[in-house]
């Protein structure tokens, strides 16, 4: 497959991760509180809270890990945890837990958007990898272990894509 079918189809990566959850979110009758300027509507970031709540099922957490091209060492590094807890969470086909959903929701919007300012996932994962003077030679992929780390990453993304030099 193409960069740019894979890249076309990851679009929507948080899309297909809420998508046909356990949990039914009903309409938002008033507007619900959106941090930063997130272009997730207030139904879509209600539907984030309830998923994280509920934890991603393993197939679901399987179209992120795809999408992200990490090994296993980079994915238990992102959610603080062994390399034998995967396994063991895959062969029990267990959900995550919230803190780990909320990880995997935070960096599926963080590649979404570093893929349509690379215009590939292919570009975008390659930058990942380069050491950033905003983050004192390291990489981003090294940042994004911690909240505060995804939004620096995030940050640094915005300001490339208003031509902004960093």
């Amino acid at each position: 497959m193409s960069d740019d079918m894979v890249y076309n189809t990851s679009r929507n990566l948080v899309q297909n991760l809420v998508s046909g959850s356990d949990i039914e979110v009903s309409e938002v009758s008033e507007p619900a509180v959106v941090m930063r300027d997130d272009p997730l509507s207030d139904r879509s970031t209600l539907r984030l809270v309830h998923i994280s709540r509920e934890g991603l099922s393993y197939p679901k957490f399987l179209l992120a890990v795809e999408a992200f091209d990490f090994s296993k060492q980079e994915l238990a590094q992102l959610l603080h945890i062994s390399e034998r807890t995967l396994e063991r969470i895959h062969k029990d086909k267990k959900r995550l837990s919230t803190p780990q959903t909320e990880r995997i929701l935070e960096v599926s919007i963080l590649f979404e958007k570093g893929w349509e300012f690379f215009e590939s996932k292919d570009g975008f994962r390659k930058w990942l990898n380069i050491p950033n003077y905003a983050f004192e030679n390291q990489t981003p992929l090294s940042m994004l272990d911690t909240k505060y780390g995804i939004a620096s990453v995030e940050i640094l993304l915005d300001r490339m894509a208003h031509g902004i030099v960093v």
